[in-house]
């Protein structure tokens, strides 16, 4: 039997509405939904939930493709299940999901069942659940969200606001340097676009004595985060001294917190915290050995033997991870080798350039020699002239690191493939070995990780960490922190990537 939806106020002033221009109308057809919905100021969902009040008293009548018409007979609240028998099965689901999102099955503003639970509900194939899913995107009673699919009803809902609490020397001053984590926030705010979200950027210097938030207006933490009804944070362990520290003055606040994995410090937490603080979640691409594990795999699914792991920073928790990841995939196999050449002195290429930094007087003579022969609003550029002379010197620290690691794997004939920390690594060998022209055939496969522009530059074959489906599973434990079908029950979120083949791994 087809219950009879729940006539709220909004539902009861919009049916109030829609008889109005059901009199109005010369030819009894009524607009589109998009257009009543504009109309009459309420959601696509609410009018359908309207339209089916009307169809039961026998006000309104309609078919697959011609919309709503006004009818002087009384219909049978039972003659909608016949009428799916005129339709294709597209059409039929689509009316059925329309039925069920009427009646409330789903719930508002949490997301609909996955594609293959639907199709098993429905009892229809793949391709036919996803034709009636963009009907009804189109239609805009339904709205997407990466993989995900959403339903919203009644007035427009009050955006949500979150925070991002990331490192940064004072306001609206977010530290920001590597591609990755440029194209996190990138992603990150489009995907809070695309959900309605307001995302309030804190910045966080915990370097001084005592850690020091700077909120958008100037107010204490607390305060800030009770008076804008801030539902979420993300906190970014990107350049923190101690992320961990960070986070635990976070949750004495009691909000749900997605943290992003990109910090050594912060991983000692997801088993002290994680399993008593529910709404506490670690959003993790990058550190576990599973990006390892997956390139490794690739490399031996193209026939190599022995693999040797260049990494000159190796005292970090995510390089020994990506070793262990090769080690587990070669486990299985007895004539596959994993050789590591690594240098345990490093955390990564930040703690070199700490090293040139304090040692540089390249800055003194620049400022000292040039910059009173500069328009003052010109001076600003000397910091960055600096920096990439910084930068320059660096690289080259970094190189000698692993200038002997690349002989010491040149000399091994039987090694046909080389795995490298990151791209900047792999761009660095790539580069020495066009300056010593050794020929394309005379080079073992090589890959990275990261995907970075300069390894598409340079035709290096890299590992691409999982970013968006990170901030999309970040919001969505924010905005739905009960949703049990996100988190699984677990305090750690490991994400998947994928390898970008290019042609220094083709064989």
């Amino acid at each position: 039997m087809i219950m009879k939806p729940r006539k709220s106020p909004i539902l009861s002033e919009t049916v109030k509405k829609l008889r109005t221009v059901i009199e109005e109308t010369t030819d009894g057809r009524l607009p589109s939904v998009r257009n009543l919905a504009r109309h009459c100021s309420v959601s696509p969902v609410t009018i359908l939930r309207a339209i089916d009040v009307l169809k039961n008293e026998g006000v309104l009548q309609g078919r697959w493709g011609n919309g709503y018409y006004a009818t002087k007979e009384k219909k049978s609240i039972h003659d909608g299940a016949a009428d799916l028998e005129n339709h294709n099965t597209v059409e039929r689901t689509v009316i059925t999901i329309k039925k069920d999102i009427i009646e409330g099955k789903y719930q508002t503003h949490l997301p609909l069942p996955s594609i293959k639970q639907l199709t098993a509900y429905y009892n229809v194939s793949y391709p036919t659940i996803k034709k009636a899913l963009a009907i009804l995107t189109d239609e805009n009673v339904i709205k997407r969200s990466g993989s995900r699919y959403y339903f919203f009803t009644g007035q427009t809902k009050s955006r949500s606001r979150i925070a991002i609490i990331a490192f940064g020397l004072a306001k609206n001053a977010v530290k920001i340097e590597t591609e990755r984590e440029r194209n996190f926030y990138r992603l990150l705010f489009n995907a809070a676009m695309q959900q309605n979200v307001i995302l309030e950027t804190i910045c966080c210097n915990d370097y001084l004595d005592e850690p020091q938030f700077y909120t958008p207006d100037d107010t204490p933490l607390v305060h800030y985060l009770k008076s804008k009804n801030v539902i979420g944070i993300i906190l970014s362990s990107y350049h923190m001294k101690d992320s961990a520290e960070c986070l635990r003055k976070l949750l004495v606040f009691n909000i749900p917190i997605s943290a992003w994995v990109e910090d050594h410090r912060i991983l000692r937490m997801v088993d002290y915290h994680g399993p008593a603080k529910k709404k506490l979640s670690f959003f993790d691409s990058s550190y576990s050995i599973l990006p390892g594990y997956e390139v490794g795999r690739y490399l031996i699914g193209k026939g190599h033997k022995r693999i040797a792991y260049i990494s000159p920073f190796h005292k970090s928790p995510w390089s020994q991870n990506r070793l262990a990841g090769l080690k587990k995939a070669a486990m299985v196999y007895q004539d596959i080798r994993i050789i590591p050449y690594v240098s345990t002195e490093y955390l990564n290429d930040y703690f070199f350039m700490i090293k040139i930094t304090g040692e540089s007087s390249f800055g003194k003579k620049l400022v000292s020699g040039v910059a009173e022969r500069l328009h003052p609003f010109l001076r600003n550029r000397i910091a960055s002239i600096q920096y990439e002379h910084d930068i320059l010197l660096r690289d080259n620290m970094i190189f000698t690191v692993c200038e002997e690691f690349i002989n010491e794997a040149s000399k091994d004939s039987s090694i046909t493939a080389w795995v490298c920390a990151n791209d900047h690594i792999a761009v660095l060998i790539t580069d020495y070995w066009n300056y010593c022209s050794v020929p394309l055939s005379q080079r073992p496969a090589l890959i990275g990780f990261d995907n970075s522009f300069k390894s598409f530059e340079r035709n290096i074959s890299s590992y691409e960490f999982n970013t968006f489906g990170e901030v999309q599973n970040m919001l969505n434990h924010l905005l739905y922190p009960n949703s049990t079908c996100l988190l699984n029950g677990s305090p750690e979120v490991k994400l998947s990537g994928r390898i970008v083949e290019r042609n220094s791994s083709i064989a």
